[in-house]
């Protein structure tokens, strides 16, 4: 049973009877930390609440990504870990009268408990007329309402976290709007995930919280919500708080396993592969100390950068280029095969690398939407450009207008090649060459500058691919995504440099996490860095140059499991 009373679950905690599950989720050594925490909230949400009826307990991890930065909204899988240990929990009991109250206790070294105030609201007053219960629906209700809030106070985004809360629940009322009145809840939300961006604690809070409100509601992840609508439908109600981001970290938190990189792919959510964690090495998250401040009109115009390559490569320049010889090999019905960004592929179209560079070569290197839209008109392409326009575009972007620059090949190229990084990765970790495997994720850091691709470089990548060697794959293709600051950069470069300078080109790599610009840096590092020979020069190392105190233990980022609601079995 998902439901028992306070004094029921503390009392199971007492015993053994959680013993097993905590053991298996956070390892044993930990489980006596952890029945401390789960007490912690349940005894919180008692103080708040009062300790009648029954209450459920979610649980959502954080994420660490491993490879595919700023590339799940185009729909294109990325390498994500679930992280042991730190988590979010909610403990919620149902209210039947539409209210909903949530409280919260931040548990992370350096934060005030209570850095989020509690907060009220009605179901009533929060939930639309429309139904909203599929991504592209929700999307666009999204865009009403961020533009509503834009006109109001200048600015579309909403940065309380209540926002984040009223998001999930209007797409839960929607999705079961035909099957059962949503009813409010009252909860109580724990946290130990660092809240400086990288591990996603905003989207571990959508998860939790919403697993909680299925629970409250007799509901089960997974078995009433398929974990593709729980990945994409959830994840994209982040959109109504006015971020632009994909559901791959949401992804990373449901689908997670103990011990694996788990390939998580989007649009549907799918569990694309997995692979055991190197043993030699771990998967490391530093707090760079970097705050990351969002630029709404930078991050808008990277994110549509995707649709408009898309149309650019499918309605403009294949037509004149599909009779190339370099194009031998392309699919007669490219045409239907290209819908997102992640489709423009070797293996979807038959396309080779060189084809590739090609199309980024022909991409213009700045643009704007009304530039785009007159050079489709003029060639025969308006059409086909309004209907983007409509479908991608319209209503989904506050911060742009017909003549904000778009930076249109470097953006593009990135986002090919941070997918071609994301298959090329894992088969590096597979073959051994952890080499090229850790170069990847520098190169992917790179990507993250506001640097032009010239034709020069395609040109050089293209010569290799024609000779046959590796390295002229389009994963070594940095691009030019922008989201990087010089403090940002200066952080995670300075320990890539000491990795290599103290053991060489496999002794460990990392890279900016999350949406840029501040924040997390993390990677895979060898043992010895954290457990080893190396354990005090690496800490030492840390302190001097980049500020960071405390046991280099802290920083391990351990594969763990995903997301879910706690079981009492009746016995119990």
């Amino acid at each position: 049973m998902i439901k028992a009373s306070v004094s029921e679950w503390l009392e199971a905690l007492e015993r053994t009877a959680l013993d097993a599950f905590l053991s298996n989720v956070y390892g044993a050594d930990a489980c006596a930390v952890w029945k401390g925490y789960y007490s912690q909230a349940l005894n919180l949400f008692a103080e708040r609440y009062g300790s009648e009826g029954e209450v459920v307990i979610a649980r959502c991890p954080g994420q660490m990504n491993l490879m595919g930065m700023h590339i799940d909204y185009g729909g294109m899988p990325s390498v994500r870990i679930a992280v042991r240990g730190s988590d979010t929990l909610t403990v919620a009991r149902v209210r039947d009268d539409g209210g909903v109250r949530f409280a919260s206790h931040l548990e992370y070294q350096g934060e005030p408990v209570d850095r989020f105030e509690p907060f009220e609201l009605q179901l009533s007053e929060l939930l639309p007329d429309e139904c909203v219960s599929t991504r592209e629906a929700l999307m666009h209700y999204a865009g009403k309402v961020c533009q509503r809030r834009l006109e109001e106070t200048g600015s579309a985004q909403d940065h309380d976290w209540s926002v984040l809360v009223g998001g999930q629940l209007t797409y839960l009322e929607s999705y079961f709007r035909a099957r059962q009145t949503f009813r409010g809840m009252d909860a109580l939300v724990w946290s130990n995930v660092s809240p400086s961006g990288g591990m996603s604690s905003s989207s571990a809070l959508v998860i939790s919280t919403a697993c909680a409100a299925l629970g409250v509601n007799d509901l089960l992840p997974r078995e009433d919500l398929p974990e593709s609508d729980l990945v994409d439908g959830v994840g994209t109600s982040e959109w109504i708080r006015g971020t632009r981001g994909g559901t791959a970290d949401h992804g990373g938190m449901v689908m997670g396993r103990s011990g694996q990189l788990v390939g998580v792919g989007v649009f549907p959510a799918i569990a694309t592969g997995a692979a055991p964690l190197p043993s030699s090495y771990l998967a490391i998250v530093l707090d760079t100390g970097v705050p990351r401040v969002y630029d709404e009109s930078v991050k808008e115009e990277t994110v549509v950068a995707y649709p408009l390559g898309t149309f650019y490569v499918r309605d403009r320049l294949l037509p004149d280029m599909e009779s190339d010889p370099a194009f031998a090999g392309l699919c007669t019905d490219w045409r239907n095969l290209i819908e997102m960004i992640r489709d423009i592929s070797e293996e979807r179209l038959g396309l080779s690398p060189q084809a590739i560079y090609r199309l980024l070569e022909a991409m213009p290197a700045q643009t704007t939407l009304r530039e785009m839209a007159a050079e489709a008109e003029y060639n025969g392409a308006g059409d086909a450009f309004r209907s983007m326009y409509e479908s991608e575009i319209t209503g989904k972007f506050q911060a742009l207008d017909e003549d904000t620059p778009i930076y249109l090949r470097r953006r593009f190229a990135f986002g090919l090649a941070e997918q071609d990084r994301v298959r090329y990765v894992l088969e590096y970790l597979a073959e051994g060459d952890m080499a090229t495997a850790l170069e990847l994720a520098r190169i992917s850091h790179v990507g993250d500058f506001d640097r032009e691709v010239e034709p020069s470089e395609l040109a050089h990548l293209s010569q290799l691919a024609d000779a046959g060697d590796h390295r002229g794959r389009l994963c070594f293709l940095a691009g030019g995504y922008g989201r990087m600051t010089p403090e940002y950069d200066l952080a995670v470069r300075r320990v890539n440099e000491y990795l290599i300078e103290t053991g060489g080109l496999e002794a460990g790599a990392v890279q900016r996490l999350g949406a840029g610009w501040g924040g997390n840096m993390g990677g895979l590092i060898r043992r010895e860095y954290i457990y080893g020979a190396e354990r005090d020069h690496f800490a030492r190392f840390l302190a001097d140059e980049l500020g960071i105190q405390g046991p280099v233990e802290r920083c391990v980022a351990t594969p763990g499991q995903g997301v879910g609601l706690l079981e009492l079995s009746r016995e119990d």
